[in-house]
């Protein structure tokens, strides 16, 4: 599945799905018949979300064009920065005597 994103602002996202093959077509039509909050509609869009930014979490989906195109509320998680040690860059072992 490829996804076209459309900027709206810092927490949302236009998202449109667009299918590439044709077991990707039949999904689609599948979950047309579906609720708006099925858990593969969500999937597909939580999955699209992801690919648009990194470190994310859909928060709400308002559909534009149900099922392939939503308007797209999510939060970006802060990922912990891990301390780096130097050791490895200086070798403490080495004797430069002439």
């Amino acid at each position: 599945m490829k996804y076209h994103f459309q900027f709206v602002s810092r927490t949302a996202v236009r998202v449109e799905l667009i299918p590439e093959d044709q077991k990707e077509i039949e999904l689609i039509d599948q979950i047309s018949h579906c609720k708006e909050d099925d858990v593969r509609v969500t999937e597909l869009f939580r999955k699209g979300v992801e690919t648009y930014s990194s470190n994310t979490i859909l928060t709400q989906t308002r559909f534009m064009n149900f099922p392939s195109v939503a308007l797209c509320n999510y939060i970006t998680e802060a990922k912990p920065i891990e301390t780096l040690s130097l050791d490895h860059v200086y070798d403490h072992s080495s004797n430069l005597s002439t």
